[in-house]
């Protein structure tokens, strides 16, 4: 798969997005106009041909690639990102009382374990997958710039190990809507979880963002969950992505029970109580959350 854009490392790294950034940010946080009619003129101007490196907590850092429509986010944004489902994961991670193995599938440019590794000290080693040749770049360079032992791996994430290609979503042509079709002669590589090897009786905690492929993903990482100690596994459900392909994104849960007994959560509704014989989007009123299943072993 090629890209248009340069790859990670060809712009100047700065370490504050330019002020007109920051005030287009600022407006559309406030819902104020003229935020965008900025953006669009600093894109045109090559005003935002820049790497914007932020410093987390725990001594975490993050390149921004500010050119990249997907990625354009000021500190508040980046801080803000996902931060339901950080705020669980964390907590939960911390519970542990053993070191913990992250990993990250449908990992993009890496904000979300950047975010995770910021507030969990007590995580031991991260494995990032990307197959989006262009968000891998800055992957790669992210999860090199962790405090902790990490790789990033170029590659999607299913049930079968071989190769595929990422196609686009019908409503939504943006990077973040692409999703894996089996392909055997595609440039994708794809790996299952248990392809990791990962040795029983380790902590593990997974997110799974992949566009509709999140059941599958499951099914790959079946005998690393099996032999865990705990996990805690986070899984994405879209209104959008289950529209497309008919899979109630309480079948993960179902197929998570098992593999032990795990306490159920929505991270944006902590106290929601679901029935996991009813469809998930009838219980539930938003188009994008995050369920969250820990099993403590």
């Amino acid at each position: 798969m090629t890209t248009s854009r340069p790859p990670a490392g060809v712009y100047p790294i700065c370490f504050s997005p330019p002020w007109h950034f920051r005030l287009a940010k600022w407006l559309i946080r406030n819902r104020l106009r003229g935020g965008f009619q900025i953006i669009e003129l600093a894109e045109r101007r090559k005003w935002l041909n820049l790497d914007c490196r932020y410093t987390l907590g725990n001594q975490v850092r993050i390149d921004v690639p500010l050119y990249r429509r997907v990625n354009q986010l000021a500190l508040p944004d980046l801080l803000g990102y996902e931060r339901p489902l950080v705020n669980m994961l964390a907590a939960r991670i911390n519970q542990s009382s053993e070191p913990v193995i992250w990993l990250d599938c449908g990992a993009d440019i890496g904000i979300l374990t950047a975010l995770i590794a910021a507030q969990c000290p007590g995580i031991r080693e991260v494995v990032a997958f990307e197959p989006n040749v262009a968000a891998y770049a800055y992957l790669d360079r992210n999860i090199r710039l962790l405090p902790v032992r990490g790789r990033a791996i170029c590659a999607a994430v299913a049930d079968f190990k071989g190769q595929g290609r990422l196609a686009h979503a019908p409503h939504d042509s943006s990077d973040h809507s692409r999703f894996l079709a089996p392909a055997p002669d595609g440039e994708i590589e794809v790996l299952r979880i248990d392809d990791l090897a990962i040795a029983p009786g380790q902590s593990v905690a997974l997110k799974v963002d992949v566009e509709g492929g999140e059941l599958a993903v499951l099914r790959g990482a079946a005998q690393t969950l099996a032999g865990a100690k705990s996990w805690v596994v986070a899984v994405e459900a879209h209104r959008d992505v289950f529209h497309r392909t008919k899979i109630d994104p309480l079948e993960c849960v179902r197929f998570l029970e098992h593999l032990g007994n795990p306490e159920i959560l929505v991270s944006e509704y902590p106290h929601i109580k679901l029935n996991l014989h009813k469809p998930f989007f009838q219980q539930v009123d938003d188009r994008i959350l995050n369920l969250v299943c820990i099993h403590r072993g």
